[in-house]
């Protein structure tokens, strides 16, 4: 009898977890359909911290700048407009050519996972993009994974082009983010040192884990912990796919409480964990006259850098 309970509890569970998924699925859809219906910032008022991730009046720290390109390879791409992707640090310049699709997405090709960071290149994919450049020789032999790159996963690709790890794997959950990730690997040459694939957090301990290597080195995500029902899977998947004594790097703004719930339940999972604020001089130094911008809110706009590692690596830690 008690197996029975024991069953249909369980059953309910289940349930109650697909009606919250749908749910957040819808939340996300309504944030996604305000921001394609426009061309330019998105400019919602928030109710709550979730709804904060729709502002856009900041786009960019201007670390790494863009303008539209015409492909000299002969190659008619009317799907999409392509960018160079240019930053420059110490004298030298490094770019990435990165295609923007101009097709509109049905819902079925956006409702169901977080999307929100195919909408364009957060201000967070673009600090960690640029602090990789700031410290290429970290990366040399290691193997590389990003989770939820979006559209461009902008810093695994500037890993794959500009350092000598051994192994690059990006990823995304949304089938329609890494179609057009798998166009920019191509178009810049990376089909042999970078593999990109679909790979959705709440999955992880469910599936095998496929055309991955067994775990990395290092992990990167960039401004991936806005959607609390989303932070137990994130956690769960850098844990299973990180190496014993491998680094997570994890940049996002505070907003409101889910950096430091992000943490806490890192910690709980046994993650030591390292917060900085100030990582790297030149983005400080924006962050800083940014201040004095009425469009800039240090809060939704700042990333902070969580280095994650198991702990019992702690005493490797760096």
């Amino acid at each position: 009898m008690s197996a029975v309970c024991n069953g249909s509890q369980q059953q309910q569970v289940h349930l109650q977890h697909h009606k919250n998924r749908n749910e957040v699925a819808r939340r996300r859809w309504k944030i996604l359909a305000r921001a394609l219906q426009k061309t330019s910032d998105i400019d919602t008022t928030p109710t709550n911290v979730n709804d904060i991730i729709s502002v856009r009046r900041f786009t960019t720290f201007d670390l790494v700048t863009s303008r539209p390109i015409i492909l000299n390879n002969g190659t008619d791409d009317p799907a999409a407009s392509w960018f160079e992707y240019t930053a420059t640090i110490s004298q030298n310049t490094y770019s990435l050519n990165i295609r923007h699709p101009t097709r509109s997405f049905t819902a079925a090709e956006l409702i169901g996972f977080n999307n929100t960071g195919n909408i364009c290149v957060w201000p967070s994919e673009e600090v960690l993009a640029y602090y990789i450049l700031c410290n290429l020789q970290y990366f040399s032999g290691k193997t590389v994974l990003e989770l939820g790159g979006g559209m461009t996963c902008l810093a695994g690709l500037m890993v794959a082009k500009y350092t000598t790890a051994a192994n690059i794997h990006v990823t995304d959950g949304n089938i329609s983010a890494i179609d057009n990730v798998q166009f920019i690997v191509k178009q810049n040459g990376l089909g042999d040192c970078a593999a990109c694939s679909v790979l959705q957090w709440g999955d992880i301990q469910d599936k095998p884990v496929g055309n991955h290597i067994s775990t990395y080195d290092i992990i990167l995500s960039a401004d991936c912990l806005f959607f609390d029902e989303a932070r137990q899977d994130l956690i769960e998947t850098i844990w299973t796919m990180l190496n014993e004594d491998g680094t997570a790097f994890v940049m996002a703004p505070r907003r409101g409480h889910t950096y430091e719930k992000f943490a806490e339940e890192a910690k709980m999972r046994g993650f030591h964990c390292k917060s900085k604020q100030y990582y790297n001089e030149h983005v400080w130094n924006r962050h800083l006259k940014l201040k004095q911008s009425c469009d800039y809110d240090e809060n939704i706009h700042y990333p902070m850098l969580l280095h994650l590692r198991k702990t019992y690596a702690e005493n490797s830690y760096n």
